[in-house]
């Protein structure tokens, strides 16, 4: 059974997450391509995080999704009881109850989920032979979200950093987490998407439209939101994502001009944007920002968008034309004058050279596992 893995895959969640979402994050890309690209040598052994048991019989497998290709999900499951208060101490509480996959001690490993550091896979994965090679998602000793577990995580990635072959970061802040444990040799790797998953061409109708897809929660700048629709009424705000903080819902609601659409699967993601005019990314500069690298930004170019940015970090760095980084005190004027035209907005292709592909993120990531690609 063993025998014919080739990568361990350790995300940042797991099979249920990928299958509910599409595989939408940066490792359910990866692990999409890893699949593809070795399935002429093995398979790929999605390890799940572990998720409570008694809930084992609410998150079996959608029957209308299937797991990528050439991929196994190892589901793991805990006895222990989250705590609602506090549901970041999950991560902690279920850390001891990772189905362990039995492979060779040669068969390489990736990780994204640093607190597999410390859980009960970590003996097993950290001895012998095996290659290890840490994929930095966000820097999750500053993520807002995980706060309470800070002391802990602080333990796992210096742990993580220490027995990793190679290290990689999706972008500048994630980077400068490897060099704060030392890890100076870190290389970067940025986010990118498949382009031919998406059209440039438009079927935007009625209002100009402004949309915005992603998680709706501490990283969106709630007040440049609602102050730029408030300036343009005569604008749609389409919002598609879920809500995770609860205190963006009612402000949002109330504006006539924003529409909230709530979570879209990925594979409806393409359709969606070319509805749009505009791409936005209203994140917040400084504060609540993660050290990742802004996957939307890639999409919204695929299917021909203006993007238009607040200056976080990466923001207009990446190669990408189209990209307007601007101000939040500006963004409402900087539409009204973009929009003034009689038309809709122009779609704008981009160039996707392959170092900016997931196919190629992915050919970079197995050459550091080292592990043959097709």
């Amino acid at each position: 059974m063993s025998n014919d893995i080739s990568v361990l895959a350790f995300p940042m969640h797991g099979q249920q997450k990928l299958l509910s979402e599409g595989y939408r994050t940066r490792d359910g890309h990866l692990i999409e391509w890893f699949g593809r690209l070795t399935s002429e040598h093995g398979s790929v052994a999605v390890c799940s995080r572990p998720e409570p048991h008694y809930l084992r019989p609410f998150t079996a497998r959608s029957e209308k999704f299937s797991p990528a290709f050439n991929t196994t999900s190892y589901d793991s499951y805990s006895w222990r009881i989250p705590r609602p208060w506090d549901r970041r101490k999950w991560w902690i509480q279920s850390r001891r109850s990772y189905n362990l996959v039995e492979t060779p001690e040669s068969t390489p490993a990736i990780i994204w989920n640093p607190l597999v550091a410390m859980s009960n896979a970590a003996d097993r994965l950290f001895n012998g032979d095996r290659r290890i090679v840490v994929d930095l998602l966000d820097d999750w000793s500053i993520h807002y979200a995980f706060s309470s577990i800070k002391d802990q995580l602080e333990v796992a990635y210096a742990r993580l950093f220490g027995v990793a072959d190679v290290v990689t970061a999706n972008s500048e802040g994630t980077a400068t987490l490897a060099r704060r444990f030392g890890r100076n040799d870190v290389k970067l790797i940025t986010n990118g998407c498949d382009p031919d998953r998406f059209s440039n061409q438009s079927l935007a109708s009625g209002p100009i439209t402004v949309g915005y897809v992603g998680k709706i929660g501490n990283r969106v700048d709630l007040d440049l939101v609602l102050a730029v629709a408030a300036a343009l009424p005569e604008v749609d705000f389409v919002f598609a994502g879920p809500i995770l903080d609860e205190q963006y819902r009612r402000p949002l609601q109330r504006v006539p001009n924003i529409k909230l659409l709530g979570d879209i699967h990925y594979t409806d993601v393409p359709v969606l944007l070319q509805s749009f005019d505009i791409g936005w990314v209203p994140h917040r500069v400084g504060e609540f920002e993660v050290g990742g690298d802004v996957i939307k930004t890639y999409e919204y170019r695929a299917s021909g968008l203006p993007v238009l940015t607040t200056p976080i970090a990466g923001a207009g760095t990446r190669g990408l034309s189209s990209v307007h980084v601007i101000e939040a005190s500006s963004q409402a004027s900087w539409i009204s004058q973009f929009t003034a035209g009689p038309e809709r907005v122009t779609r704008l292709p981009e160039n996707f050279p392959l170092e900016h592909t997931w196919k190629g993120k992915a050919e970079e990531l197995l050459e550091a596992l080292k592990v043959e690609a097709c």
